[in-house]
């Protein structure tokens, strides 16, 4: 049955009609679910997911994976956290923020380069690594307080869309043409199709591994920052959960597991699906023991309608 339900949707109109579906039975129960500030509240709300969505995608399409980007988002937002505590600077502390996420996000590319384990144990074994790190530095207490970075960005809109979406927006763009104007771009599809082809091909697979780890690790930055300013705030475990949810809507989105092909934009469907699904259960008064359970049901459908193209 749900070969014939793909036969005549297709795939990808697949998810836009969850979606849609998902919208109307919502709105029918609580009409203040199809308001625009509901909408906005909504794309807020998984504005950092997107972002890392979108450094996951970029991963996915050229065979990797990382594991490490909720530890990493964690540490670098504490370190953000704590050059603002103690040297009072909002650009320094993004900087080293930035400086953190991009660094172990490279070195991540450079043991990926290797190719002597898979980058699912390489960056499994980072988590726990960046979690200790974050735990260790931070003694279990959280950071109150980034030095305006809320007021700057948590609060702000921009064409009256909060700032946080807007930055979501434009790191989709940005990595759109990226993905499909950049030669590196290509070479990630390229590599994800047929690794030992594109080394055959002239394609140095070492070096566009470990730039590809390192625009991820610009993503998680990204994140960090933006996390941190909504919450007006750093934690150590701020992160915990996100290197699951970005693959699982990357993968939602249509972005198969061993690369080759993919799309932020089809990575933006599944974003939007994970946070329709949460909005909508706290509309209708779900509770949250049930959630995940609902949740993670919609997610093992939405992947096997995927996983059928």
């Amino acid at each position: 049955m749900g070969k014939v339900f793909l036969a005549i949707f297709g795939g990808r109109n697949v998810l836009v009609l969850v979606l849609l579906v998902l919208a109307l039975i919502t709105g029918i129960v609580n009409p203040r679910f199809l308001t625009l500030q509901n909408a906005l509240n909504i794309m807020l709300q998984v504005s950092v997911l997107g972002i890392v969505s979108i450094g996951a995608t970029i991963l996915l399409v050229s065979g990797g994976l990382d594991l490490s980007v909720g530890s990493l988002l964690s540490l670098s937002a504490y370190i953000a956290g704590l050059v603002i505590l103690r040297f009072q600077s909002l650009p320094l502390a993004i900087l080293l923020a930035f400086c953190t996420s991009v660094g172990f996000g490279a070195f991540n590319g450079l043991l990926a380069a290797t190719e002597r384990a898979h980058p699912f144990i390489i960056t499994l074994g980072m988590m726990t690594f960046l979690q200790g790190i974050a735990i260790a530095i931070s003694r279990g207490s959280p950071i109150n307080g980034m030095g305006g970075l809320y007021e700057l960005i948590g609060i702000r809109d921009f064409l009256r869309i909060p700032l946080p979406v807007f930055v979501f927006l434009t790191v989709l763009v940005v990595a759109d043409i990226f993905l499909r104007y950049f030669p590196l771009g290509r070479y990630a599809y390229a590599i994800g199709g047929n690794q030992e082809a594109s080394r055959l091909s002239g394609i140095r697979v070492g070096r566009v591994k470990v730039i590809l780890y390192a625009l991820n690790g610009v993503c998680v930055g990204i994140a960090a920052i933006v996390l941190s300013a909504i919450l007006d705030s750093a934690l150590p475990t701020m992160g915990s959960g996100y290197e699951l949810r970005a693959v699982a809507a990357t993968v939602i989105g249509g972005t198969p597991l061993f690369g080759g092909r993919g799309s932020v934009w089809r990575t933006l469907l599944g974003v939007l699906l994970l946070g329709l699904v949460s909005n909508s259960l706290n509309l209708m008064g779900v509770s949250a023991n049930l959630q995940n359970v609902v949740l993670g049901a919609i997610m093992v459908m939405a992947v096997m309608f995927q996983g059928s193209k």
